[in-house]
């Protein structure tokens, strides 16, 4: 009766050690991957943010009206930042109105109250969520400085989660 060869203790030593550099490989390639993935859902979501208030910001900051007043930031008792205009270029209105952009629980709102009529009507629409804080810095020449007013105005946007989203806008020149 012949018995077959088994294997020695060098080659299971060669095979576990092989086997385990494989693995090691594929851990840290798997979680690359994985890191990746995060970073991108992080990063969408927070490009999915931009568009929409980018472009209504532009809108509005572009069509503000100096003869009816400049861009103001007002600085409330609970610590909240408001944001004051007035624009002839208004989405719910025909003719002058007042623009004030506000934060209240978590939401950013673009409020639009009518001025050239016997009442004053008011149109406020959320639009977007996850803003914790607002700040307006306005630059006349490398500075920046609280407020608005300057020939560039910045908009820096605290998210709930602890990201920040500044937004620079450069005013058309004042009418």
């Amino acid at each position: 009766m012949r018995f077959g060869r088994g294997f020695t203790l060098v080659e299971m030593l060669m095979a576990v050690g092989l086997a385990a550099f494989v693995l090691t490989v594929a851990y840290g390639f798997f979680n690359s991957i994985e890191k990746s993935g995060e970073f991108s859902k992080e990063n969408n979501k927070l490009q999915s943010l931009v568009p929409p208030l980018y472009y209504v910001l532009l809108r509005d900051v572009e069509s503000i009206d100096s003869r009816y007043g400049r861009l103001s930031v007002l600085e409330k008792s609970d610590g909240k930042t408001e944001v004051e205009f007035y624009t002839k270029s208004c989405f719910f209105f025909r003719g002058v109105c007042r623009v004030r952009y506000r934060l209240y629980k978590g939401y950013l709102f673009r409020e639009e109250l009518r001025l050239n009529s016997l009442s004053e009507e008011g149109v406020e629409v959320p639009l977007i969520s996850g803003i914790s804080s607002m700040e307006v810095f306005s630059s006349y020449g490398g500075e920046w400085n609280k407020g608005g007013g300057g020939r560039l105005i910045k908009f820096v946007f605290k998210l709930q989660d602890g990201e920040e989203l500044p937004i620079v806008f450069k005013p058309r020149s004042q009418r």
